[in-house]
């Protein structure tokens, strides 16, 4: 395997911010420290962390293992930090990330996925993209570091690795996080509400997985109408006295039929959150089809419930939405009888919801 080694970038004044972003609290840590443990938790030893401007209040949070370069010419601008992580890259790296440190909400799998693809690359540049758009952190090869130490281009890093556009690589993820910056506080409010739905998936990124799957956009419909639906109900359960989570209920129902048309749809999609680096929503999207069990309300069987409510985009009942199957399967006993275990199970927890919630499901679309 490759050796890597991370360069963030937590130099600059920030003054575009307002606030010194580096040291800037996101969800109970700051962004220098999400930067570091994205890159720990991917396995990367190697961490440096290029200062300047506020040098002591960033040197007293960081552990013995990471190493710490000052620049002494931060006022310069980024391209002169990018250098001074470079010059103290160890003889045997291979490559390395380069991150700023106000992508703050990048993904461990996307670091991971990244580094798996760059396994099989002799020599480049890797970029992770998301609806086709670059973002970071970039992986770069350290056979350019001695032209990044020697040259002093007006367009700084960017013109260097556009001289080398032969060796660009991309990488497709479903992270939104690799373009989210903290320029200004709209930024960081995006960003924060970014944060809030880990580990699951925002909407911009479900929409992004369907887009790579190539799912028809009758069956996203559908599901967008499912994942609206499914937010609803686990919003007014935790009125109630519940604690649902309502990102995993409407992440993982505008993903459930993301495999739709394959063999065991179900189990397929599961498999396809996966590769995303969504395990999260494994059990949620592989069980919509047939549940486990049905005695406790959790967001598998609002998902469940909602999906066997929505005949595409329509509010049905559940005798019209399984018409059909029981028809289809009158002379297939097995078959049959998996598709009268999964309406009885619909019936039941559909029953459950309505006591807690004292209304019919379909009075509350």
């Amino acid at each position: 395997m490759k050796s890597y080694a991370a360069i963030i970038l937590a130099a600059g004044y920030s003054s575009r911010m307002g606030d010194f972003k580096p040291l800037m609290d996101l969800g109970g840590k700051n962004s220098l420290q999400r930067c570091i443990n994205l890159f720990k938790n991917a396995g990367i030893n190697d961490i440096i962390v290029v200062t300047g401007y506020q040098n002591n209040r960033i040197e007293e949070m960081l552990t013995d293992d990471i190493r710490t370069v000052v620049n002494n010419k931060y006022n310069e601008g980024m391209f002169s930090s990018i250098k001074a992580g470079a010059k103290v890259l160890s003889k045997n790296t291979d490559a390395f990330f380069l991150l700023p440190v106000d992508i703050a909400s990048v993904k461990v799998h996307t670091i991971e996925k990244m580094i798996g693809t760059y396994e099989k690359i002799q020599d480049g540049i890797l970029f992770p993209t998301f609806n086709e758009e670059k973002g970071h952190p970039t992986l770069i090869s350290c056979s350019l570091v001695e032209e990044i130490l020697m040259k002093n281009p007006e367009g700084g890093l960017r013109e260097i690795l556009s001289e080398h556009k032969e060796q660009w690589y991309y990488e497709e993820t479903a992270d939104r996080g690799i373009l989210l910056d903290m320029d200004t506080k709209e930024d960081v409010k995006v960003l924060y509400e970014h944060i809030l739905k880990e580990p699951f998936p925002d909407y911009e990124e479900c929409l992004e997985i369907l887009r790579l799957c190539k799912v028809k956009q009758e069956t996203i419909e559908h599901m967008i109408s499912v994942s609206e639906f499914s937010k609803k109900i686990a919003i007014l359960i935790n009125e109630k006295g519940y604690n649902l989570n309502i990102n995993a209920a409407f992440s993982g129902a505008l993903l459930h039929d993301v495999a739709k048309g394959k063999k065991d749809h179900a189990e397929e999609g599961a498999t396809i959150a996966q590769n995303f680096g969504y395990v999260c929503l494994s059990e949620i999207i592989g069980e919509h089809m047939e549940l486990k069990t049905v005695s406790k309300i959790d967001e598998k069987k609002i998902v469940y419930i909602c999906d066997k409510l929505l005949k595409g985009t329509q509010l049905v009942t559940l005798n019209k939405r399984f018409e059909e199957s029981f028809c289809r399967y009158e002379h297939s006993e097995d078959i049959l009888k998996n598709v009268n275990k999964r309406y009885e199970d619909a019936k039941v927890i559909k029953n459950n919801i309505e006591n807690i919630l004292g209304n019919s499901l379909e009075n509350l679309r």
